[in-house]
């Protein structure tokens, strides 16, 4: 039992080595100044804090006030299958102005070239009934 325990013994581990870093590390200092900038960076941050929470509750408020006019008081979220609709709807009406618009100049042209066949074939029997 005892060589196992020499040899235990005799187990040398190679020294600690410090971790080097990549990066090296920072500290901080701090300098005397009696708290005066801690106190004014508290102070900064209170009211930053502060106007956070104004912000939100606005924020808050208008979501809230805007969807309770948009559904009659109804506080449901919104889903914006309205404004797809609408889109929808106003395609549909461009999509029909368009054919329209289409068809009032087809018919024009066909229009125009009646009137125009009319007046020469008027023309053309004038002439030969005054050519006699």
């Amino acid at each position: 039992m005892t060589p196992i325990l020499s040899a235990f013994c005799s187990l040398s581990f190679p020294p600690c080595r410090h971790k080097q870093h990549k990066y090296p590390r920072i500290r901080s200092q701090r300098f005397s100044d009696d708290g005066a900038s801690a106190s004014i960076v508290d102070a900064n941050l209170g009211i930053l804090r502060r106007r956070i929470e104004e912000a939100r509750m606005k924020e808050r408020l208008d979501t809230w006030c805007r969807l309770k006019n948009y559904n009659n008081g109804w506080n449901y979220q919104y889903s914006g299958d309205d404004i797809d609709h609408d889109r929808q709807k106003r395609d549909a009406e461009l999509v029909m102005s368009g054919c329209l618009e289409l068809m009032g100049s087809i018919g024009g042209a066909f229009g125009f070239v009646f009137l125009s066949g009319s007046l020469f074939i008027f023309l053309v029997s004038v002439l030969v009934h005054w050519g006699k």
